[in-house]
Order: C-alpha cells, then structure tokens, then sequence
C-alpha cells in the first residue's frame, strides 16, 4: 500500500495527541520546537525498526538482477557489487543453482571460512551467499559453480531498500502501519526527553 509522508505525520500527530494535552501542544510550539520536522525526520528510521523483526513477505522489495554484472573466479565462486541503497538482501540466485539463496551471511559467520575450502563451501545444491562492505561498496560473494562454468549469470536479486528520506510516499504493509506510527511517535518523544511516553507509544503496538 502506498501511504505518503503527508497521511504518516497526521496519524504520528494523532497517536502523540493521545498523550499530551493541549496547554502542553501550545508550550511546545511556543518554544520554537517543530514537532512535524521531527516526525517527517523519523519515519525512515520507524520503518526499518519496525521492518527489522518482520518476515520478508511483509516488506516491499526490489528487483535488481537485470542490473547485476557478476564477476566470476576461476574456483567457480564469484562476486556481484550491490546497489547502495540496499538494506537487506532477500534473494539471490545464480543459473545452475538448484535453489536461490534466502539466507544471507557476513564475515562473522561460522560459515564465512568454510567458503575458502572447496570440498566445505557452497555449491550448486547449497549455495552460499556472503555480503560485506569493503571501499565504500557493497558486494555480494556468492559459492559457487563448478569451476568449468564460464560464464556466470544472475538470475534472481532481490533487496529491501533503505527508505529514501526525500520520499514523498512509501510502500508499507497496510498491517504495519499502525507499528510504524507508534514506532515514530515513541522516537520525537525520545528525542524530546519523554522517555514515559515514548514507551507508552511502544506498548501500543500490536504484533
């Protein structure tokens, strides 16, 4: 569903009205404290909390794998340069494999040393899929094929994008945005000082 900034600010207004009486609204704005800039300001950041501990189906995804240029080695592993704006990876898949990769891992994994040996790494029937960052870019190394296939092509990429903060609208789950209001409000309350009611704002949600 798409919800613009404009419909979020009102329903973040609305939930933090519920908390705060009017004398307090008027000492707000009298003090020079634009409470909308704040609200428009959190709302990328209320997203991805929220998106955070919801499952992939939930959240809005882009396609990416005509864009993708994989370079491959000679071991049969590879490597793909990510967009930049990509979040979270969801999919990969490159032709050959029997099933794309959902699960994505990083230099931290147990499984990240294992891609280094070719009788342990990832392969045709298990793939393995590595992300990291290294230059300032983000890249995907993925294991593997049989080091006899040349060419390497990618034919599933998809990403949870992070949410661009000029947008005017965004793409939410119509069962999420009432987490994504609260979540916001709870975030202007922190940042004012209100701690109580930014935690009220939490308990509010209902997964």
């Amino acid at each position: 569903m798409n919800v613009t900034v404009n419909e979020l600010v009102d329903r973040v207004k609305v939930n933090m009205e519920e908390l705060t009486d009017v004398r307090e609204v008027d000492i707000t704005m009298e003090v020079g404290i634009d409470i909308e800039q704040y609200i428009r300001e959190k709302i990328p950041d209320a997203l991805l909390a929220v998106w955070a501990s919801e499952p992939v189906s939930s959240l809005p995804q882009v396609d990416c794998a005509s864009s993708l240029r994989p370079k491959s080695r000679p071991d049969g592993s590879g490597r793909v340069v990510l967009p930049d704006d990509v979040w979270r990876m969801t999919e990969f898949c490159i032709e050959g494999w029997r099933q794309p990769v959902t699960t994505f891992i990083d230099h931290t994994s147990p499984m990240y040393e294992l891609q280094f040996n070719p009788y342990t790494r990832g392969g045709v029937t298990f793939p393995v899929c590595i992300v990291s960052k290294e230059e300032g870019q983000k890249c995907l190394d993925y294991y593997s094929l049989p080091p006899y296939v040349e060419m390497h092509r990618v034919t599933t990429a998809r990403y949870v994008a992070y949410p661009d903060r000029n947008a005017t609208a965004y793409e939410i789950s119509p069962s999420l945005i009432p987490a994504v209001c609260y979540t916001c409000a709870a975030l202007v309350y922190e940042i004012l000082g209100r701690f109580e009611q930014a935690a009220a704002m939490l308990r509010c949600i209902v997964r």
